[in-house]
């Protein structure tokens, strides 16, 4: 679900994590390691944050920006030529502070309340890719429970995971005013640059899912609620 290209806005994204067959999908996930998903939904987009400003997309050429350790995001940064570096977030407001990176993509949440205005004031707003958050609970406390107590919190965390999608959205753009009042710049890429780095970032997720049949079919799931929610 963290392919780029994938989710247009957030009003997409959760009508995405919504969708019942993706729903099946990701709260199955885990199961084999005594997890019972019970919740899904969009917390907010990555956006690229470095220390010198990505303005145009030639600007990500050469850069060392952090990932998370995932193809989907290495591979379509490559595309733009830039070069990925997994890296726990922990690590990165350091990393960024010594110049080992150029810069980072994690959400506006992160690099407003973590002060990673301290080493960098520019946040570009690419939109790309969406961050997912799934609840999980434990299977075996789960299976324990009676039926009606089981039904229970499955419908209360379904309700829940619509209910918070507002306060998602409001969260973010107080975030954003954080970051500006603090000092700190957001940049959009001009719309022809923006629309020919989707294009770019298209393929990803079908390329890159390509090489195991069991990832392919779960992205295609994805991929096809996502373009029948557009």
């Amino acid at each position: 679900m963290a392919a780029p290209g994938l989710v247009d806005s957030e009003e997409h994204g959760q009508r995405i994590a919504g969708d019942p067959a993706v729903l099946k999908l990701m709260l199955s996930l885990g199961a084999d390691k005594g997890l019972h998903g019970i919740a899904l939904f969009m917390a907010e987009p990555s956006e690229l944050l470095t220390k010198t400003g990505v303005r145009r997309l030639d600007d990500f050429k050469g850069k060392k920006l952090r990932i998370f350790a995932s193809q989907f995001q290495s591979v379509g940064l490559e595309r733009l030529g830039a070069t990925p570096v997994a890296m726990s977030l922990g690590d990165v407001l350091p990393a960024i502070q010594q110049g080992a990176i150029d810069g980072a993509i994690s959400g506006v949440g992160p690099f407003t309340h973590m002060h990673f205005i301290d080493a960098a004031k520019y946040i570009t707003l690419t939109n790309q890719p969406a961050i997912f958050l799934v609840a999980e609970v434990s299977k075996k406390w789960y299976d324990a429970l009676p039926r009606d107590l089981q039904a229970l919190i499955d419908k209360d965390a379904a309700a829940a995971a619509i209910t918070v999608n507002p306060w998602t959205a409001n969260f973010r753009k107080k975030n954003e005013a954080l970051w500006t009042s603090s000092g700190g710049e957001l940049i959009k890429l001009p719309a022809d640059q923006q629309a020919s780095m989707m294009k770019t970032l298209a393929s990803v997720g079908a390329d890159v899912s390509g090489a195991k049949p069991a990832l392919a079919t779960a992205y295609k799931t994805v991929a096809d609620a996502a373009q029948r929610l557009r």
